[in-house]
This record gives structure tokens, C-alpha cells and sequence, in this order.
């Protein structure tokens, strides 16, 4: 399996221009070969949660997901469309909307398969600091429709794909290993980390140690949550200028392998094709029989199917 990882910063705001260059992007992959884009979170509109316009609409949103999936039923290529920020539909339960009444914003992670079929869509549920004063997390969201007598669903689900078991997590929620377990617990052995991580995350106190913690962080969490989940790890960062902070580094991580050659390594903008080998995936789990421990009823860690 062939999978993109695209790192490429777009014109804030402008979800019409960014869609059409991400579309660009996604035909070359496929003329080359690729079996799986990935694009990266906010790359519609990018991170600018002051402006209005920085969230789509219910409609909009569905009319971008529609787009992706006629691209990729055309091109015959599964998308992982990076995430889109959106407002919550409203429920006719739900209080009424006032101009005081704080909008619900959701950031989204749809799969789509090589038909064109949205095969599952994944909420971001751990949000970055600044992130909590603009957006909800699928967590809050899931209790807030719960009291409306509804269950509140399990955030981390897996999507059968035609890659195989896939699950999506974003960006921060690389931080909680927790998030990987559940998605290996259900039989993930593909997670897909859309993300927008700058060296910009850590304040100036933290940086004044090493300017390259936020970069050292991400790519050692990567190759830490690949080999203690035998699973193959595809992270896709957004790209752009060094010194206003991007370090990118999207890239295929594996057990065993680590980071996959031809991954970028910086903030460079573009778009590269990664080789997946799943036969990693197969010789780390009978090596390191990290499924079968975390499936037994008696684990000591208290993981249990109970959890899904």
C-alpha cells in the first residue's frame, strides 16, 4: 500500500481555493500510484479562530465532504480528508439560538473510499489548550446530546477500509495513549494523525531550553505509539515557513522500521508518496503480542472489549 502524506500551508479562510489546491495535490498522488491521501487538520481554512468564517457551516462542510467524495470516486483513491471545522447541527430540542448562545464547533475527520463512500468520520476529542476556547470536543459534545436522551458514543471507533482496520486521531491526541489503546482494542492496525503542530505550541520559557522541543516531541511520540501498538502510524502535519514556527515532519511511521525513508524530515511544503509495509505490522504483533495481552478479560491494566 502506497500511502501521501501532504504538508502544505493554504490561503487563510479561503476554503474554496484550498479545496481546489488540495484536490490538485490529491490527482498527482493518484497518477503516481497512491492508494491513500492524506491532507492535514484545518486545511480548508487554516488555524484563525478569531474570524467567523473560520468554521463552516453544517451545509458547507456537507458540500466540501460531497466534493471529496466525487474526487475520490473519480480518481479511485481513498482520502483521508484532513479535518474540517464546522458548526453542530442544531437539535429542535436543543436551547434557542440566541446571539449570546455560543456556537458548537465540531473538528472533523472523514475517511473515504476509493467508491467515493464515507466509510466513518472521527471528532477530535482531545483539544489543544488554546483549541478549548473555540471548539468542542467530541467528548463534551457526546455529553451535551446525551441529555437530550441520547447515549453518548465511544469517540474511537475503527473504520473497516480497503487498507484494512483504520482509526483516526488529530493532531494533539497524539499526546494520550490511551486513544491508541482503544483503537487497537477494536482492531485498528492502520491511525491516521492529521495534524497542525507548530514549534509555536511550547511558550517562550520552554523554548528558551530547545527551540526543537515541539518537533523532538511529535517525532518521538510517533515512533513510540507505532511500536507499542503494532501498528503503522501515518502522520500528515501542516507545512510551511520555519521561522513562523512550522517544523512539519509528516510521515509513515512503522514497528520495527520507525520513521519510513522518503518521510519528510521539516517544514517543507509539498506532497511525497511513503511505501506502507503491513508485513511490519504482522511480524511486530507476533513478536511483541500486544492485541492478544490487551484482549484478555483478565488484564491487569483493566483494558477490556467492555471499553468499546
Amino acid at each position: 500500500m502506497a500511502a501521501i502524506t501532504t504538508g502544505t500551508s493554504f490561503k487563510a479562510l479561503d476554503a474554496d481555493y484550498n479545496f481546489s489546491h488540495a484536490a490538485k495535490t490529491v490527482r498527482v498522488a493518484a497518477a503516481q500510484g497512491a492508494s491513500l491521501a492524506v491532507l492535514p487538520e484545518y486545511h480548508l481554512t487554516g488555524w484563525v479562530p478569531e474570524e467567523p468564517s473560520f468554521a463552516l457551516t453544517a451545509e458547507n462542510a456537507l458540500k466540501f465532504r460531497r466534493k471529496y467524495q466525487e474526487l475520490a470516486a473519480e480518481l479511485h483513491i481513498n482520502i483521508c480528508a484532513g479535518t474540517i471545522v464546522s458548526e453542530a447541527p442544531k437539535n429542535s430540542s436543543s436551547q434557542e439560538d440566541t446571539k449570546d448562545t455560543k456556537r458548537t464547533l465540531l473538528n472533523t475527520s472523514d475517511f473515504i473510499d476509493h467508491n467515493g463512500h464515507l466509510l466513518g468520520s472521527y471528532t477530535k476529542t482531545n483539544l489543544w489548550i488554546p483549541e478549548r476556547q473555540t471548539l468542542t470536543s467530541f467528548v463534551e459534545h457526546a455529553r451535551q446530546v446525551a441529555k437530550e436522551g441520547n447515549p453518548a458514543p465511544n469517540p474511537h471507533q475503527i473504520i473497516n477500509s480497503p487498507l484494512g482496520p483504520v482509526g483516526i486521531l488529530v493532531c494533539w491526541d497524539l499526546a494520550f495513549p490511551e486513544a491508541f489503546r482503544l483503537l487497537v482494542l477494536a482492531g485498528a492496525k492502520i491511525i491516521i494523525i492529521p495534524s497542525y503542530w507548530t514549534s509555536a505550541d511550547m511558550c517562550g520559557e520552554g523554548l528558551a531550553y530547545n527551540p526543537d522541543c515541539e518537533k523532538m516531541f511529535v517525532q518521538n511520540a510517533l515512533v513510540t505509539r507505532a511500536f507499542e501498538n503494532t501498528a503503522a502510524v501515518i502522520y500528515c502535519n501542516s507545512g510551511g515557513p520555519a521561522e513562523e514556527g512550522f517544523f512539519g515532519c509528516s510521515q509513515v511511521v512503522l514497528p520495527i522500521v520507525g520513521t519510513v525513508p522518503g518521510s519528510f524530515s521539516d517544514s517543507e511544503e509539498g506532497m511525497r508518496i511513503i511505501e506502507v509495509d503491513m508485513r511490519t505490522v504482522e511480524i511486530a504483533e507476533k513478536n511483541y503480542q500486544i492485541r492478544e495481552d490487551l484482549g484478555r478479560e483478565d488484564w491487569h491494566y483493566g483494558y477490556s472489549k467492555s471499553h468499546l
